[in-house]
């Protein structure tokens, strides 16, 4: 996985909330709301059906090739005989570059026919483990700005030794030696949000694992199906 922009990463999260709801039912996740059956999410859900269960649903968006343009100024150098002529201005360049946005596995998950769980799974590798530290940070921004509440940090260290700064080993969480976790508790009464940077599971190399999950607070899932999700996402 190449080194993403800041902008491109929160427009993808922002188009993530995005939504045909009225304001009255903003979404929870992307378009959809908790307690939706699974006919209102596959009305919803824009994304590639991958696979479809009696209690989950599993998306996948992203991986497509993005547009983006970078505009500022530049130095030249310009020869002048006079020094007391007129200024020369910087002239202003546009560049336009392509980018790929992240590829992500999107499930939801469901009790009794409605809708109370939902993941955003990463499946790209990065190419340095500082990427997964850049894109956990750079996610949890654009949720405290989206839902307006700051999220509170939990580095767990196993048996490892704790480290002072728990962001400068990126490549000790892809090894297993310890993970991180952003939570935003209970947002609008309604959901709880959580990512996570641990170990990839099952990679024959090391490797790290970035999941967000989306809880209703309404309408929880059973909690073996929230457990079987965590550990295999």
């Amino acid at each position: 996985m190449t080194r993403i922009t800041s902008a491109v990463i929160l427009t993808l999260l922002l188009s993530l909330a995005a939504c045909t709801c009225s304001r009255d039912k903003k979404p929870d996740f992307r378009d959809v709301r908790w307690g939706m059956s699974k006919e209102e999410v596959k009305e919803r859900e824009t994304g590639e059906l991958m696979r479809e269960g009696n209690e989950a649903l599993t998306y996948r968006i992203g991986g497509e090739l993005s547009a983006a343009q970078s505009e500022g100024t530049v130095e030249v150098e310009v020869n002048v005989g006079d020094k007391e002529g007129a200024p020369v201005s910087r002239p202003r360049v546009t560049i336009e570059f392509e980018t790929v946005e992240p590829e992500y596995d999107v499930v939801y998950a469901f009790k009794d026919g409605k809708l109370g769980m939902a993941v955003l799974h990463l499946r790209d590798t990065a190419d340095d483990p500082v990427e997964y530290i850049e894109l956990l940070r750079e996610k949890s921004a654009a949720i405290s700005n989206e839902t307006g509440v700051p999220a509170a940090g939990v580095a767990e260290y196993g048996e490892s030794e704790p480290k002072q700064d728990p962001y400068s080993a990126p490549g000790e969480i892809c090894e297993g030696k310890y993970a991180l976790r952003h939570t935003w508790p209970t947002v609008n009464k309604r959901t709880d949000i959580t990512i996570e940077l641990d170990q990839k599971k099952f990679s024959p190399v090391p490797d790290c694992n970035l999941s967000v999950f989306y809880e209703s607070v309404e309408y929880p899932v059973d909690p073996a199906l929230s457990d079987e999700l965590r550990e295999m996402l």
